[in-house]
């Protein structure tokens, strides 16, 4: 059993392998056949000719689309790890030529991708051209799995809790603020008390979120419930919410500068003894080497807003 499994992790077929990762990673057979303009019952096929070859199964179907098995998640990381030293190598190369070119795979909260673009990408991608990117975006809880699994060199993140598998290359304490709607019904006080939050409508991030995660805490410790008539991982959505006037919600003040320069939306305090202040994080995996393009992003992304 041993050598056949030798075996086929010799013989592992890219395209058996990449119909795995993306239906792992989109979380649906029919989502990773849309992503790789393949039928649905191929992307079936060569899952199963994978788990055949491996003689174990790597993912497990449910009602609501497919999850990776014990197995399936060992060999994600294995087969992360190993596009990984792929780039890494191909980085050193690079160097050894003195070019500055390569691809960086880089994992974003929502809230940070004004940011991002605006303060760090545009001028890093006017003085290296040549290097290119892999965007992906989602909650505190995909960045660190992103990270943590290799899939991302970097991940920008609000609210990373402490593991000894991140290494973190930058931080800065970004305190929330309640925004509302200039002059709408609910932009009434200046600051906002923890009662008059309570009373109100409001639209929240899902606790998978670092926002989500603290305003939890916060119901948990002071015994209250927000009225939350909206849960979204959209910041779009939550902005959306505000500027139509249905309410508040909570974010970091980096989040929607653009808006509060505007004038579409107020910052109001909130009581900081009670709303614990959240950090922006730029994070990688503790103890991996980053290619040479990845270490130079990094410099320009600590001069993002989030991190003044």
């Amino acid at each position: 059993m041993l050598l056949r499994y030798k075996q086929g992790m010799q013989n592992l077929d890219p395209r058996q392998t990449s119909c795995f990762l993306t239906a792992v990673q989109r979380g649906t057979v029919r989502a990773a056949a849309e992503q790789l303009a393949l039928e649905p019952s191929t992307i079936s096929r060569n899952i199963a000719a994978l788990e055949k070859v491996l003689a174990t199964t790597l993912i497990e179907r449910g009602r609501l689309g497919v999850r990776a098995t014990e197995a399936g998640t060992l060999l994600v990381a294995f087969l992360s790890q190993q596009q990984g030293a792929l780039d890494l190598l191909q980085s050193e190369f690079d160097a050894l030529a003195n070019m500055k070119r390569g691809k960086v795979s880089i994992a974003v909260g929502e809230g940070f991708i004004g940011d991002f673009f605006d303060n760090a990408l545009a001028a890093f991608s006017s003085t290296y051209p040549d290097i290119t990117f892999a965007l992906t975006v989602g909650s505190t809880e995909d960045v660190l799995y992103q990270v943590t699994s290799e899939q991302a060199h970097l991940g920008l993140a609000y609210n990373v809790p402490n593991t000894p598998q991140i290494r973190v290359h930058a931080t800065s304490t970004q305190p929330l603020v309640a925004l509302v709607k200039r002059q709408g019904i609910y932009d009434i006080a200046q600051p906002l008390a923890l009662d008059e939050l309570a009373e109100m409508r409001c639209a929240i991030p899902p606790q998978s979120f670092g926002i989500g995660a603290l305003l939890a805490t916060v119901e948990a410790q002071q015994g209250v419930r927000f009225r939350a008539v909206i849960e979204t991982g959209s910041i779009s959505a939550l902005k959306a919410f505000v500027r139509n006037d249905m309410g508040y919600t909570i974010l970091p003040r980096f989040v929607v500068e653009s808006e509060l320069s505007a004038g579409t939306l107020v910052a109001r305090a909130i009581p900081t003894e009670i709303f614990p202040d959240g950090q922006s994080s730029l994070i990688r995996k503790e103890g991996r080497k980053l290619p040479q393009a990845a270490q130079l992003l990094i410099k320009h992304l600590k001069s993002m807003s989030a991190f003044s």
